[in-house]
């Protein structure tokens, strides 16, 4: 699907533009009589690009966060209560600290339950695939609250690795599947898998929500980008992952980049995977 979607939002940017913001781009357009909003952030930018297509070919409000590339607190602060404020206009409806302490609690019992999924797909042997581990976890990716039971698989004793990367779309099942007939992948560090599993919201408030998000392991992307790499080093020497798998969409010179710089960090092998969303 994210192909096909792809290809169509060719009508409206460049054939080298990220797959992914192409696919969005023609998903929007094709459901705008969906949309009363469009929320997003300018995490690269193509991503903030993306934005500037969509105000030409629908005309619905979008409100776009400037994540801040630096680990300055206030400025992220001061976007959530923009974003707050902006959200409010546009539905006539206030966020109340009650509606906001119970979506959390939601959430965070979601996070509580796929951190058990997760250790035993990090355990020795590993006992849960990341292929079964991603079905399960798609549909909290869709904002969709699931609690999917455990269910065990053979104990594997396959070559450990890590796996990291631009974002994975919900269908890249079969891609995963691939890589898990020769490896076992018990860890990552990817928008589309495992990562949401760094937020802890320890107080349930739009402030503790800000530092919640604000303080997780950082993406490649910020800089200085010290703690990304602080942080994927010390996974994948406590999970003894004897390579990496880098997962890479076209033009995602973000990723690109840094791989380099990776690979003589870390000093392991580097399957690279450089992929149009097929």
């Amino acid at each position: 699907k994210n192909v096909k979607l792809a290809q169509a939002g060719e009508r409206f940017a460049r054939v080298d533009a990220c797959p992914l913001v192409k696919s969005a781009l023609s998903y929007v357009f094709e459901h705008r009589e969906e949309f009363r909003c469009l929320v997003g952030g300018s995490g690269c930018d193509m991503a903030r690009r993306l934005f500037d297509v969509l105000g030409k070919i629908v005309d619905i409000p979008a409100l776009v966060i400037d994540n801040p590339r630096t680990d300055r607190f206030s400025i992220y602060s001061d976007e959530i209560d923009w974003l707050q404020k902006e959200l409010g206009n546009i539905t006539g409806s206030k966020i109340t600290a009650d509606a906001i302490q119970r979506e959390i609690q939601k959430w965070k019992a979601a996070r509580r339950h796929f951190r058990t999924l997760d250790e035993k797909r990090r355990a020795r042997p590993s006992l849960l695939s990341t292929t079964e581990f991603h079905k399960a976890i798609v549909d909290y990716h869709k904002s969709e609250i699931d609690f999917p039971p455990f269910v065990p698989e053979k104990p594997s004793e396959k070559p450990r690795v890590y796996f990291l990367g631009s974002a994975l779309p919900y269908e890249a099942n079969p891609a995963l599947a691939l890589f898990e007939e020769r490896l076992r992948i018990v860890g990552d560090f990817n928008c589309g898998i495992s990562i949401f599993l760094n937020v802890n919201c320890a107080d349930p408030t739009l402030a503790g929500l800000k530092n919640a998000y604000c303080n997780q392991p950082p993406c490649v992307m910020k800089r200085p980008n010290r703690p990304f790499y602080e942080h994927v080093i010390r996974q994948i020497r406590d999970l003894d992952c004897a390579g990496v798998i880098a997962w890479t969409l076209d033009y995602c010179d973000n990723y690109e980049f840094e791989l380099k710089r990776l690979e003589e960090r870390i000093g392991l092998p580097v399957l690279r995977i450089c992929s149009d969303l097929s």
